[in-house]
C-alpha cells in the first residue's frame, strides 16, 4: 500500500481545493442543486477577495404539501465562523453576502451550507427507508428540501467559484488556476557536482523564470560528489513552505528521506519525485520508491515511458531547462586556460567517472577517433573526466588507453561549472559515445554553445540529436553480459556503431560549412526546446492542474 497514502507521514493534497458534499441534483430544477441537511464547500485561496456571494431560489415543489410545504433557512459558515443565515419570505431567487473576515482567509477555507426546520421531514424520510411504513413513503423525496435551491459562490465582482448550472463539473476551475498559490519546493543536491545536482539547479532556472515562487531545499541525505556548486547557496533554507514539493533523488534513495527530513518534509504536501534513469526497464526493486510520490517528473520520454510501465501514478516528461552565461573571449584565450593547442581540431569526451564508465563509454570515443586517423591530421582527443579521484581503477584503464594512441590529452582536475562550460565552449566537436542517457546534460550543454555533437543515436538525446543539428551514430541494441552498478546483467543498453562514429567525426571535422550549420541548428533547437521560459511554462500548467484536482 502507497506509504504517502495510508500514513501521515504522507501527502493529503488531492481534492484540496474542489471538494464539494451534500449537495445534490434531480430533475425538479436543472439549473441548481439542492442540500439534504448539510453541505460544504472547499474553496482555493482568497486573495484580495473580501466578499462571497452566493445566489439561490427558494422553488415550491409541486409535490410538497402539509409539513413539507414552506422552504427550509439555511446558515453559513465559513471556517467554522458564521457569516450569513437565509429564511425566504416568498418564492424567488434569493442571495446571501458573505463577508470575508480573518477566519476566512486562509489557504484553503472551508464554507459550510446547514439546512433548518427540515429534521422533522428528514426523520420521516429516515423511518421511510428503514420501515418500508406506507404513510412514510412520501417523504423519502425529500421535497421539503429540494425547495431551497444553491445555483452558484461567486465573488462580488461577478468571478464564478461554482456554478451549480454546470453539473457534470461545478467548479469553475479557472478561477481556481488564477488564485491558487502555485509553487513548488525543489529538494536536491543543489550545491553538489553531479548530474542529480544540475537536474535540481536547471528546475530552480526555470521556476524563475516563469516567476513561479520556489523554496530551495537542500537534501540531507549522503552525497558522495563534492559539495562546491554556488550558484544557488545563498537561497538554501530547510523550511519547505509551499504546496508541492519536487525531491529530485535517485530512486532508491527515496525510503531514507522521512529518516534524514523527518516525516514533515512530505507530510501534507504534494510529493513529486524527479527521477532520471538510463535504461528502457525501470527495476522492479525499485517499484516501491514510488510510493513516497504522488506522481514522477522525468527529463526525457525515454526515461518517463521506463518509470510509467510500472507506476500507478502520473508519470510526465519536463526536460532540463538549459541556460547558462556563455564563456566570453575568444576560442584561443578558452583554450589557453586549459593548456590546449590553440591551432588544433579538437574533440571532447566530458563524463562523471561516478556515473559508470561503462555506460558513458570513453573507450568507444577513443576507439573512433583512432578509426578517423584525424590524429595524423593534427586533430586532438580532450578526454575530461570528473571524481577522477574516487573511481582510482576506473582512471588507471583511462590512462592506459589514451597512453597508446597520439592525440589524446587527459584531463582529470576538479572545474567548477563555468571553467567546465569554458572548456566545452573551447572545443571543436563534442563526442559522446554513451551506451545509455537519462537526458544528457552534457550533450545539451554543449549544443546550447553551438557545439555540433556526436551521439549515439539511442536514448534520450535521440529525442533532440538529429541529422539535421548533429551527427548522430547508429548501434545496436545489446544485453548486458555484466551489472554495472545498477545497470543489471540482461538489461538493454546501446552498443554504438565505432565505424559510424568515426566516419560522422571526419565530416563534423572536414567540412566548416557543415559543422557550423549543424552547430547553428544545435543551438536554435537547445534555446527553443530547453529553455527555461518554456520548461518553467510546462511547470505552471501541471501545478495548475494539480490545484484543481
Amino acid at each position: 500500500m502507497p506509504l504517502n497514502r495510508a500514513a501521515p507521514s504522507g501527502g493529503s493534497f488531492h481534492r484540496r481545493f474542489t471538494d464539494y458534499r451534500g449537495l445534490y441534483f434531480d430533475d425538479f430544477a436543472e439549473d441548481s442543486a439542492w442540500i439534504r441537511e448539510e453541505a460544504s464547500l472547499r474553496l482555493p485561496p482568497l486573495d484580495g477577495i473580501d466578499t462571497l456571494v452566493l445566489r439561490g431560489e427558494y422553488r415550491p415543489h409541486p409535490a410538497a404539501r402539509g409539513i413539507e410545504a414552506g422552504s427550509p433557512s439555511l446558515s453559513v459558515t465559513l471556517n467554522q465562523a458564521p457569516v450569513a443565515s437565509l429564511v425566504p419570505a416568498a418564492p424567488g431567487p434569493w442571495e446571501l453576502r458573505l463577508p470575508l473576515t480573518a477566519a476566512g482567509r486562509t489557504e484553503h477555507p472551508a464554507l459550510a451550507l446547514t439546512l433548518g426546520g427540515v429534521a422533522r421531514t428528514n426523520a420521516l424520510a429516515w423511518l421511510g427507508r428503514v420501515s418500508g411504513l406506507p404513510a412514510a413513503q412520501r417523504f423519502r423525496a425529500q421535497n421539503r428540501n429540494r425547495q431551497l435551491r444553491i445555483r452558484s459562490l461567486s465573488t462580488a465582482s461577478g468571478e464564478l467559484i461554482y456554478d451549480f448550472a454546470q453539473r457534470q463539473s461545478p467548479l469553475c476551475r479557472a478561477f481556481v488556476r488564477r488564485h491558487a498559490h502555485l509553487g513548488i519546493n525543489v529538494v536536491g543536491f543543489l550545491t553538489a557536482d553531479l548530474g542529480v545536482g544540475e537536474s535540481a539547479r536547471c528546475m530552480v532556472r526555470a521556476a524563475d523564470a516563469a516567476g513561479l515562487p520556489v523554496a530551495l531545499v537542500p537534501l540531507k541525505l549522503n552525497c558522495l560528489n563534492p559539495l562546491g556548486d554556488p550558484t544557488y547557496a545563498a537561497r538554501l533554507r530547510d523550511e519547505n513552505p509551499l504546496g508541492v514539493n519536487v525531491i529530485h533523488v535517485d530512486p532508491p534513495a527515496a525510503r531514507d528521506l522521512d529518516h534524514h527530513h523527518g516525516p514533515g518534509l512530505r507530510r501534507g504536501k504534494y510529493n513529486i519525485a524527479y527521477f532520471a534513469w538510463e535504461l528502457p526497464e525501470f527495476p522492479d526493486a525499485w517499484v516501491e520508491s514510488l510510493d513516497y510520490f504522488d506522481e514522477v517528473w522525468c527529463p526525457s520520454d525515454f526515461t518517463r515511458a521506463a518509470v510509467a510501465a510500472k507506476s500507478p501514478w502520473p508519470v510526465l516528461t519536463f526536460p532540463h531547462a538549459i541556460a547558462f552565461e556563455r564563456p566570453a573571449g575568444d576560442r584561443s584565450a578558452l583554450r589557453a586556460r586549459f593548456g590546449l593547442p590553440a591551432d588544433r581540431f579538437l574533440f571532447l569526451s566530458l563524463f562523471d567517472l561516478n556515473s559508470y564508465s561503462a555506460r558513458k563509454n570513453p573507450e568507444g570515443a577513443l576507439a573512433a577517433f583512432a578509426q578517423s586517423n584525424l590524429a595524423a591530421e593534427g586533430a586532438h582527443l580532450v578526454v575530461k573526466v570528473h571524481n577522477a579521484g574516487a573511481n582510482a581503477a576506473d582512471l588507471d584503464r583511462l590512462r592506459a588507453a589514451a597512453a597508446a594512441q597520439p592525440g589524446i590529452v587527459l584531463l582529470t582536475e576538479t572545474l567548477s561549472r563555468p571553467d567546465t562550460y569554458a572548456l566545452e565552449a573551447a572545443c571543436d566537436c563534442l563526442v559522446s559515445l554513451h551506451r545509455s542517457e537519462g537526458f544528457g546534460l552534457v550533450v545539451a550543454e554543449c549544443m546550447y554553445l553551438g557545439l555540433p555533437v556526436v551521439a549515439t543515436d539511442w536514448s534520450a538525446t535521440a529525442e533532440y540529436v538529429t541529422a539535421e543539428n548533429g551527427f548522430p551514430v547508429r548501434c545496436t541494441e545489446v544485453a548486458l553480459e555484466r551489472s554495472h552498478g545498477p545497470y543489471a546483467k540482461g538489461s538493454i543498453w546501446a552498443e554504438p556503431d565505432v565505424g559510424h562514429a568515426a566516419e560522422q567525426m571526419r565530416r563534423a571535422a572536414g567540412d566548416d560549412a557543415l559543422r557550423k550549420r549543424i552547430g547553428a541548428a544545435a543551438r536554435r533547437t537547445v534555446e527553443e526546446r530547453f529553455s527555461p521560459a518554456r520548461i518553467g511554462a510546462a511547470y505552471r500548467r501541471r501545478l495548475e492542474s494539480i490545484a484543481t484536482f
